[in-house]
């Protein structure tokens, strides 16, 4: 074998321009999946770095959920006494955790940043096994007492970031939402919680809730109504998931019925489904993956065209490869004719094949490494913090696979030309004095179905190229409802520094009139919720005059907003008013609703001066509607517009909390950001300013996935298209140079210059639509498996599949023409000579 390696090296030495051309294209093809499968394995194969993340369940009940709710992710939340009763009741469980995230200002040494918090019990990470980095974690009587236990943890990584790696910061205090708390400890490096793609950077116990959010419930330690707690449980010994849900479950049902005691009259289909409701138990050693559920189906479908961009390569090198055998046709016909085992002679032949690949392998390392930093710089900066903070992206798992991938390649397109070289006739061969370059007519045959192949394969990536990038245009010229350009937004949450409702409200006053007093500005105000935030509120509502069925989802999409948000944002006002600053706390609460509000409740009748409440059963209708809005997409340009209802800031008492403010430009909106940052300093200094950017920015970041696909299939597409054209550039130029006698002939005897280039352009065409005609079923097939991620765009759309048939036919031509009009000028003498 060693001898075979050398062997092999020598002779990929001796043909450098061939070596060079196929390790450029193996070290694209291998590079670029080596580069996809490390985003892929972050997003949806890492389990977390816990002790045996296997044995972990993650606790799911759908189901009517009565009361209050609040989540960070889209698993079922469970309230604190329903935690401590399956905590203290299961026995089919070596632990049973909970957690549940929060922003924070942290300040410490005068400067003040907002973090991501991860609220956990006692147990958190004894359960999960995880070791301090520094100092200690919180013990079980740490979650007891509300506000009896003022400690944090340090995500290690944020410690890095924020604290330079002092480790003389255990036993500090720092100021968390303006209480001081003291660091016990930092946790091992590489963890970052239980949600993968919301990296936690501090932790603090379930007992400093009203700390860490100062709008909480301050009954939520006891009511059984407020949900907020994602649970997990490490399985007991010998336990499998089905049979611990199958234990738990009358456990569980024994919680419900006391829960249900407690509720008000109920009717009997909801107690019906109250207590039918199960509990079940998901896998979770990946934990509540947020990353995988953003990133999964995106990266599938860059995973599979990289795949067909790798298949095009091995395509292309075995091209290569056996119109270099043809060359050593006598050379292979002397070694075996002096002793050497045809057997023997394929495994050289393949030998060259994986060494090849292993280097094209190696230099897609390289590769990688650049498309990654690459696509992280395109991805908006949370999104690719999520993804450079879970780990190595070229640690063993990546490596291996980059391995494996080359091995495989090396033997897929080096398999075809050992077998052709293994069937060569001796005697036939040694024969050949001239050292002709003539192809038997199976080496011919598979080279065009190799090229037949590689224009199918570039066709469907032409056609997901075209299908992705007209979805991207149909939703970056969406309208989302209101003017955008020359918006600028940012956020403030007064609350985290530790001011009272009172004083958040005072805060955000001055700060709006400061704002409206920038030169430049011609309208500023805020909401709670905002648009495009990623953020929503909902809550039940009663309106006059409708008449709610059974069980009929009576949820609408609310929000809090400021005098003037309506104009500044530019939402059309069909009727009524906007807000007013008499609408105030004292004064008659009012609300203005959205399109889909007054279709659903009014059947599209003019809403303005009807009654309305937030709030089900029998309440008192005590708000006026006064205005109808123009129906607009408030948090991403894909999602169905839901039933929307604003209230004035002022008659709400948590709108101050956390607000994001929009101020309307008439110059550069990115030349006002210095200037907004002074508005707030000039107030407080230490509230902590976030995410001020420009609206329009603020809508291309909620769709950085479909720009992402649509950038990456067009340079797959391109690079596919490329590597088609250059194998049948080949093929053709190989099949003139076989054919020079023949052509020279039909010269001398008259043909003219035109007939030869027909003759040779037949070929080509006969090849592209073949190509084509293969093609266009498989990618009418596979079409429908990109439906969900189009926009706007039916999958089988006839312009993009005309679109990228005429694109690559005409690249196809423009590949076969230069090597015919080579062709129209062999002359006839020379060509008679050739053999």
């Amino acid at each position: 074998m060693l001898n075979d390696c050398r062997v092999a090296i020598r002779t990929l030495l001796r043909s450098p321009g061939f070596t060079i051309v196929a390790l450029l294209s193996l070290a694209l093809g291998i590079g670029a999946n080596t580069a996809i499968f490390s985003l892929l394995d972050q997003a949806l194969l890492r389990s977390l770095p816990v002790s045996d993340p296997n044995r972990l369940v993650v606790f799911d009940a759908p189901g009517p959920d009565p009361g209050w709710t609040s989540s960070d992710n889209n698993q079922t939340v469970f309230s604190v006494p329903m935690y401590q009763d399956l905590r203290d009741r299961s026995t089919v469980f070596a632990g049973i955790i909970a957690r549940s995230g929060a922003a924070v200002s942290v300040m410490n040494g005068g400067e003040t940043d907002i973090a991501s918090a991860e609220i956990v019990s006692g147990n958190f990470f004894d359960v999960l096994g995880v070791r301090p980095f520094l100092g200690r974690f919180f013990t079980p009587a740490e979650d007891k007492a509300p506000g009896a236990a003022p400690v944090v943890v340090l995500a290690h990584a944020y410690w890095v970031r924020r604290f330079g790696g002092d480790r003389s910061i255990v036993g500090k205090t720092i100021r968390v939402n303006n209480h001081p708390m003291t660091v016990i400890g930092v946790s091992a490096a590489g963890f970052r919680g239980v949600m993968p793609g919301q990296e936690a950077e501090i932790f603090a116990p379930i007992a400093m809730k009203l700390e860490i959010s100062p709008s909480w419930p301050a009954t939520g330690f006891t009511d059984r109504r407020v949900h907020w707690l994602n649970l997990f449980a490490r399985l007991a010994p010998g336990m499998d998931a089905r049979r611990a849900a199958a234990a738990t479950q009358p456990v569980y049902h024994s919680i419900l019925e006391e829960e249900l005691v407690q509720m008000k009259s109920k009717s009997p289909r909801f107690r019906t489904e109250f207590l039918g409701k199960r509990l079940g138990l998901l896998p979770a050693a990946q934990g509540i993956n947020q990353l995988g559920r953003s990133w999964g189906r995106p990266l599938t479908v860059l995973m599979a065209l990289v795949g067909l961009v790798l298949l095009i390569v091995c395509a292309n090198v075995a091209n290569l490869l056996i119109a270099r055998a043809a060359g050593r046709r006598r050379e292979i016909a002397i070694r075996i004719a002096i002793g050497a085992t045809r057997w023997g002679l394929m495994r050289q032949l393949l030998t060259e094949s994986v060494i090849l690949s292993i280097a094209g392998g190696l230099l897609g390392i390289l590769v990688s490494g650049w498309t990654v930093a690459l696509l992280l710089k395109m991805l908006p900066e949370d999104s690719a913090g999520s993804f450079l903070g879970a780990s190595s992206f070229l640690d063993g798992r990546v490596l291996a696979f980059n391995l494996i991938l080359s091995l495989s390649a090396g033997v897929l397109f080096g398999l075809a030309p050992a077998l052709e070289a293994g069937r060569s006739a001796i005697s036939q061969n040694l024969k050949d004095q001239s050292g002709s370059t003539t192809a038997s007519g199976g080496q011919a045959g598979f080279r065009r179905i190799l090229v037949i192949a590689q224009v199918a394969l570039s066709l469907l990536l032409l056609v997901a190229c075209g299908l992705f990038s007209r979805s991207l245009a149909n939703l970056m010229t969406h309208n989302p409802g209101f003017h955008v350009e020359n918006l600028v937004t940012f956020s403030v949450s007064p609350q985290l520094v530790g001011y009272s409702p009172e004083r958040a409200s005072g805060f955000v006053k001055d700060l709006l009139q400061r704002v409206n007093a920038l030169p430049g500005v011609t309208r500023a105000s805020a909401g709670s919720m905002g648009a495009f935030t990623d953020s929503d509120r909902s809550s039940n509502v009663t309106v006059e005059g409708y008449t709610a069925r059974e069980e009929e989802n009576m949820n609408v999409n609310r929000d809090s907003i400021a005098p003037g948000y309506i104009s500044t944002l530019g939402i059309p006002l069909l009727v009524g008013r906007e807000f007013r600053d008499s609408d105030t706390k004292g004064a008659p609460k009012v609300v203005i609703v959205n399109e889909a509000f007054a279709r659903y409740f009014f059947q599209g009748r003019n809403p303005v001066g009807r009654h309305m409440t937030f709030g089900g059963g029998d309440v008192k209708l005590d708000t006026e509607i006064v205005g109808l809005v123009r129906d607009i997409q408030s948090q991403n340009l894909r999602g169905k517009i839901p039933r929307f209802a604003y209230s004035p800031c002022a008659q709400d008492p948590d709108c101050a909390g956390y607000v994001h403010v929009y101020a309307r430009t008439s110059r550069d909106p990115e030349s006002l950001f210095p200037a907004l940052r002074a508005a707030v300093s000039q107030i407080d200094a230490g509230v902590p300013v976030r995410g001020m950017e420009t609206m329009r920015v603020q809508i291309n970041d909620t769709v950085y996935t479909d720009r992402l696909v649509a950038a990456l299939s067009l340079a797959f597409g391109v690079l596919a298209t490329l590597l088609a054209a250059i194998g049948l550039y080949g093929l053709i130029a190989y099949n003139v140079t076989r054919r020079t006698s023949e052509i020279g002939i039909r010269i001398a005897l008259g043909a003219e210059r035109f007939n030869v280039l027909r003759l040779v352009m037949r070929e080509v065409m006969v090849l592209s639509i073949a190509g084509t005609a293969v093609g266009i079923p498989i990618a009418l097939a596979l079409s429908r498996y990109v439906e969900s991620q189009l926009f706007g765009l039916n999958a089988r759309d006839p312009l993009v599949f005309i679109a990228a048939t005429v694109a690559l036919l005409a690249v196809a031509f423009a590949a076969g023409y230069f090597p015919a009009r080579r062709a129209t000028k062999i002359d006839p003498i020379r060509a008679l000579r050739y053999e």
